[in-house]
């Protein structure tokens, strides 16, 4: 494979990497949409019910709040919490967990008096210690209009194609069959990657809630063999998130923002970009919830010592992206999405191409069966199909054939929370890539093991 190939194919890839690395399970203490089960609005009833005629029963009371935090019933697991603290004020749990829920409802200023108020009792046990403290760091995060975030990853990953090289050495040249040099070929390797992202969120503090989001995103991988294969990425964006369609819509965000970025293979520049796009975010029902983003990045390509025609590629993409997320209980969330990606070069028509997504998985949560803790497991599985269709034929490869492929991409990952902030992961993935052209075909299967942290 040539070097320009190369390349291509291993922006391709980044996609696939990109999703196992930078794209964790979100923090714990974010408010996620409840899914409401029959069996749990039973026990919602039962629980409702026994409390009416134990009012005092600190046991029942502290069921009931429970069960209704799980059903999404903030305000009820409050009232029965604060009724527990009326029967025994020296409750440091209660109260940790009242600050919780006031969290969860945006009361910040109230979840942090209830966190201050537990880290005086002197019934302070280390584990609630320990969650109060981390919730009053958050809470007081979100009490500021200037406030940071991030998340590092770090790991190992082996790779059975790190070069994405085709299986044989057969490949099509000036519409004749030719061999490539055995080192060409697919090439097993392993590799350090690293990758996370700093965001910064400044409230505007108008009427109608705004906040301007800043995030820089960072991808590093260094392989141990082949450096040709050598990625690094850096994407910064910024702009105004706001609500949309108040007293039509219950929630709609828009996110208008321009992006710049720049990527580098084998420690060489291969091109910078720079775009704008919007990104909205429906609440379609207290199950159901889509982020469709629409971009548009201009791409400049130089030609440098390493691709000397790298400048052919330089031309504009459009795109489109619409992710649904649909919560069938508190354990499982189903995914799925689809993507249009259209790229136009200046001067090289045959580099044209239209490219077609679709794709799905499913997250399941459990609790932790080793260390007992009370930070669940989850196990993800997602899958995409895309299908490229390229306007021309390529003279240089095959002047009869027009380049159509499609990748098939899959990955699963088992992900293992320490704490509030690190997880532990192992991934498993596959990219498979099938063409008319044998240049660019290749099948890469990958494992993943790392750590990310959060702050």
């Amino acid at each position: 494979m040539s070097r320009l190939g190369l390349c291509v194919s291993v922006i391709a890839l980044l996609a696939a990497a990109l999703s196992a690395t930078i794209v964790g399970v979100r923090p714990a203490i974010a408010q996620q949409t409840q899914a409401v089960s029959p069996e749990l609005e039973a026990e919602y009833d039962a629980a409702f019910q026994d409390m009416l005629q134990k009012p005092s029963d600190l046991d029942v009371l502290f069921k009931f709040a429970t069960i209704a935090s799980k059903t999404g019933d903030l305000e009820g697991a409050i009232s029965a919490l604060e009724r527990m603290l009326l029967v025994d004020p020296d409750l440091p749990r209660v109260r940790l967990e009242l600050g919780v829920l006031y969290y969860r409802l945006g009361s910040f200023e109230v979840a942090r008096s209830y966190f201050e108020v537990t880290l005086k009792s002197a019934s302070l046990t280390p584990d609630v210690k320990a969650r109060a403290e981390q919730f009053l760091a958050e809470s007081e995060k979100r009490l500021t209009r200037s406030r940071f975030t991030g998340e590092i990853f770090a790991g190992m990953r082996y790779q059975s194609n790190a070069n994405l090289g085709p299986p044989t050495s057969s490949v099509r040249l000036f519409g004749q069959t030719a061999n490539l040099n055995q080192t060409a070929l697919g090439t097993a390797d392993w590799g350090a990657v690293t990758s996370g992202f700093l965001r910064h969120i400044y409230d505007l503090g108008q009427n109608n809630p705004a906040q301007l989001e800043t995030q820089l995103s960072g991808y590093l991988n260094r392989q141990f063999q082949i450096q040709a294969a050598n990625v690094s990425i850096l994407d910064l964006t910024s702009g105004p998130r706001f609500k949309a369609f108040n007293g039509i819509f219950e929630d709609v965000t828009l996110k208008p923002f321009g992006t710049v970025g720049y990527i580098w293979v084998n420690d060489v520049p291969y091109y910078g970009s720079f775009g704008s796009g919007l990104e909205v975010g429906t609440l379609l029902s207290d199950k159901l919830r889509n982020t469709t983003n629409f971009v548009w990045r201009r791409q400049m390509y130089q030609n440098t010592w390493y691709i000397p025609t790298n400048s052919q590629f330089t031309g504009v993409e459009y795109s489109a992206n619409s992710t649904f997320q649909y919560a069938v209980n508190e354990a499982v969330m189903l995914y799925a999405n689809g993507n249009l990606q259209r790229y136009q070069t200046d001067s090289t028509p045959w580099q044209n191409y239209m490219l077609y997504g679709v794709g799905g998985g499913m997250s399941f949560s459990f609790t932790d069966p080793l260390f007992k803790s009370q930070l669940p497991w989850s196990i993800s599985l997602f899958g995409n199909v895309q299908w490229w269709y390229y306007d021309q034929p390529d003279a240089v490869v095959d002047p009869t054939l027009v380049r159509q492929q499609t990748d098939t991409i899959l990955n699963l990952t088992l992900s293992i929370p320490f704490d509030q902030r690190t997880m532990f992961t192992v991934s498993g993935g596959r990219f498979v890539r099938s063409s008319d052209i044998p240049n660019y075909a290749f099948t890469n299967n990958s494992a993943l093991i790392g750590v990310t942290w959060r702050f």
